[in-house]
């Protein structure tokens, strides 16, 4: 399931909880819940406190492509009843007292209301999204864990993968390029990597990321006592992950999109609302042309996106194709002031919120410097794994504004795959923080 399904279904549930909680209330005959007195808040925060503790420790979101909607509510309707169970705990525990007959309420109401949502956004997924419903894979090794990996997806065929062969590996470029073509010709989603050795292993998770294609390695075969995770969660196939790509991990995809949608609400609703209206009052009245400058973009996995900003040029023919640059004409006497602020980039927040960028990610290029860059940088198509960004760990170091050479584009490559191969909440947090610094410092490469 996507991230940012995940991050609907997770923000629908709390809505849900809480609304059941306060219906119940209501039927109790216990409409002033917040008077003197009252434990009816404690109830509140229990219940959210639970939800939030067993998202964090299990992966209740995690819905397989070849999973029926009755698979789902089974797995899904435990999940509500440990919830229930951790509930008591925490009532016991603070030696709170809420009857039966409230507690009987709330989930009466909360579980139809669950699984309807359920199955409402599913069937909408279906019906609007253009994801793939089947992912293509192939086996890189030939030995008893490749076979056993083969011989677990032959017997669950559910799945959501298809099988496209298996491929030999020696560390050599003959063979990278092997692979390459063979994964481009059958259009090649993921590698499941069976071989031994460490260099084979760090060269193929290399390989795909400057491919855009997800590496899993295995190391031990289904059902060993000695696995460590679970391949796939639900799919209970059992192996070791040695990837460093943390974004890989659906829990943290949650995180990540929970982070973009409540810091782009919260920006949006306290700034955006009144900012927008004055800015683009002033940008009208500074030149002709439209508030907004919506342009092409190469989103994750270089597919393009309409990435959004304040109109800071006069309209021109070469918009989609030349760097601004120092005493650049086509800049505005406004646009000099929203580039150097980088008040021209805040209408990507609304990017944000449709799911097509994140407040934290490598910068997001124009399509002609993408096709430039990657016949001139080995590794410039792997900053294209992750979603794009409104900052990034390159512009908060110093490495934004025009491109003069080719060593200024080979800096921000190494500072995006640092990140993506290094994420952590904190280092998005620590991201933000240093962009407030380098905002309030300014820079002599904005421009």
């Amino acid at each position: 399931m996507s991230g940012s399904l995940q991050g609907i279904f997770f923000l629908g549930d709390i809505l849900l909880l809480n609304l059941s909680i306060i219906a119940s209330l209501y039927f109790g005959d216990s409409l002033y819940w917040l008077s003197e007195g009252s434990n009816n808040v404690y109830l509140l925060v229990f219940s959210n406190l639970a939800w939030l503790f067993l998202v964090m420790v299990s992966t209740p979101y995690r819905v397989t492509r070849g999973w029926s909607i009755s698979k789902i509510l089974r797995n899904q309707l435990a999940f509500v009843f440990i919830h229930l169970l951790v509930l008591a705990s925490l009532v016991f525990f603070f030696r709170q007292h809420y009857s039966v007959r409230q507690i009987s309420i709330i989930y009466a109401l909360f579980i139809p209301l669950f699984f309807a949502f359920r199955v409402i956004a599913l069937y909408l997924r279906k019906l609007f999204t253009t994801e793939l419903s089947v992912k293509n894979y192939v086996i890189l090794g030939r030995n008893d864990l490749a076979y056993e990996v083969r011989r677990f997806y032959m017997m669950n065929a559910d799945s959501g993968y298809r099988f496209k062969g298996f491929l030999e590996f020696d560390n050599t470029e003959t063979s990278i390029d092997n692979i390459r073509d063979f994964c481009v010709q059958n259009d090649v989603q993921e590698i499941f990597c069976c071989v031994y050795e460490t260099s084979q292993m760090q060269t193929i998770i290399q390989f795909g990321l400057n491919s855009l294609i997800k590496v899993r390695i295995i190391t031990n075969p289904p059902g060993s006592h000695n696995s460590a995770i679970q391949l796939g969660r639900n799919e209970q196939q059992y192996g070791i992950d040695h990837s460093t790509i943390s974004l890989d991990d659906s829990r943290n995809q949650v995180v990540k999109r929970i982070f973009d949608l409540g810091f782009s609400l919260l920006f949006c609703l306290t700034v955006m609302w009144w900012f927008v209206p004055i800015i683009g009052l002033i940008i009208v009245l500074d030149s002709r042309g439209p508030v907004f400058f919506v342009q092409l973009r190469s989103g994750r996995g270089n597919r393009p996106f309409k990435c959004m900003k304040f109109r800071t040029m006069v309209v021109n023919v070469d918009a989609d194709s030349r760097q601004a640059s120092k005493n650049d004409t086509r800049i505005t006497k406004l646009g000099h002031f929203l580039r150097r602020t980088s008040i021209d980039e805040l209408p990507q927040f609304f990017n944000v919120l449709i799911g097509t960028m994140s407040v934290v990610g490598p910068r997001p290029h124009m399509l002609r410097h993408t096709d430039e860059y990657s016949k001139l940088i080995d590794q410039f198509m792997g900053r294209h794994y992750v979603k794009p960004g409104i900052t990034g760990l390159a512009q908060c170091m110093g490495y934004r504004g025009e491109t003069r050479d080719i060593a200024d584009m080979e800096n921000r490559v190494r500072m995006d795959r640092y990140y993506i191969e290094n994420w952590t909440f904190w280092l998005d947090i620590k991201i933000i923080f240093l962009t407030v610094i380098s905002l309030i410092r300014g820079s002599d490469k904005a421009f």
